[in-house]
């Protein structure tokens, strides 16, 4: 009889000890999600939401695989990634039409299933043995879908409570409509609504960037100011409709000679600014000169099968690292402009349609 007894106070010791284990372990793990949560809600930039998703969530919470798809509907979001530079090994995608998401209700556990996503084919879903299927919503709307991935079978399992992952699920959720809103907000503050060019008021301040990074880096800073020719004219002859139709040419075709990282901006009206960073004096010549050529090539559709023909004026500057310490941090931005804009001046008034280029910093000749 003592030896049952003693064998039961044993058996219910160890069960007690497992339990207490098992509940420091819950605890450790709620305290390790509250602090994720925490730091996501704290999280004001899409970049830094992305990033404690698909680097700290794996690595704090030992998962094989974290992976996120997120619904383009808009058509902007991929615009939104390229601004952040995020590393190209992140395990995340862009779907345009989000039905496939839309009957995902509730997160999803166990073994992959040949009727998951079929956009989760590039997160490696064949080397998991389980996985957790998070949907993320905006009120009714899919938004995304939050894959962990692991490869225990026992790590998620169809009988596990999923009380956590839901809470996980909408914090994230929160988060990413948040961040998103937010940039589409900062966006709008700084595109020009009529071309979806960037405004005077980023031009400005990516100036000020610019100017810095070259002083730091030693390269050189090429502006040009474009102007479409008799631009008045358009409006009068045509209307004003016809006159955006031409502003919003112009800019397309403008930007078509641009590498990924010069700046087109709407200065005002029918002017735009150009900078091209890192050019020598013939290369900027070249590429102005192949704007202007573009422009004078193309006419403008307008309504009925009807066209007309526009040309621009160009006055370009190129300010050389060399004469950065002739003038104070101050002043360099404002040199470049006013040299870049006489030379739009002597375009003009030499005839319009035609590449002037300042001689203030530099003399250039055409590259043959």
């Amino acid at each position: 009889m003592e030896r049952q007894l003693a064998t039961e106070k044993q058996w219910l010791r160890t069960r007690l000890e497992s339990l207490i284990d098992a509940a420091r372990e819950t605890e450790q793990k709620l305290n390790r999600l509250a602090a994720l949560e925490l730091r996501l809600l704290e999280a004001d930039d899409l970049s830094l939401v992305l990033g404690i998703l698909l680097e700290d969530l794996k690595t704090g919470f030992e998962l094989d695989q974290v992976a996120l798809v997120l619904c383009d509907a808009r058509g902007d979001l991929h615009t939104a990634l390229e601004s952040h530079s995020l590393p190209e090994h992140w395990p995340l995608r862009l779907m345009e039409d989000p039905a496939p998401l839309q009957d995902l209700q509730a997160p999803t556990l166990g073994p992959p299933r040949d009727d998951d996503p079929e956009v989760l084919d590039f997160c490696g879903m064949t080397q998991l043995a389980s996985r957790a299927l998070l949907p993320l919503r905006r009120g009714k709307d899919p938004i995304g879908l939050l894959v962990l991935g692991s490869q225990r079978a026992e790590r998620y399992s169809a009988d596990q409570d999923t009380y956590l992952l839901k809470r996980l699920a909408a914090v994230v959720s929160v988060c990413l409509a948040n961040t998103l809103s937010s940039w589409r907000l900062r966006e709008i503050g700084v595109t020009d609504p009529l071309t979806g060019m960037r405004n005077r008021r980023f031009f400005d301040q990516r100036l000020q960037d610019e100017i810095l990074r070259m002083e730091r880096e030693g390269h050189a800073l090429a502006c040009l100011f474009v102007d479409i020719d008799h631009f008045k004219r358009v409006n009068d002859d045509h209307g004003h409709a016809a006159g955006d139709r031409a502003i919003t040419a112009v800019a397309q075709r403008l930007a078509h000679h641009l590498r990924r990282f010069d700046l087109l901006a709407r200065y005002g009206g029918e002017e735009f600014v150009i900078l091209l960073p890192g050019l020598e004096p013939a290369e900027m010549h070249s590429v102005a000169e192949r704007m202007r050529q573009g422009v004078e090539a193309t006419p403008v559709p307008l309504d009925q099968e009807d066209e007309i023909s526009v040309t621009v004026s160009i006055g370009a500057a190129r300010l050389p690292p060399r004469l950065l310490r002739e003038h104070p941090p101050e002043e360099r931005a404002r040199v470049l402009l006013n040299a870049a804009d006489h030379a739009l001046l002597q375009a003009k008034e030499s005839g319009r349609n035609r590449l002037v280029i300042s001689q203030e910093f530099c003399s250039v000749r055409p590259a043959s």
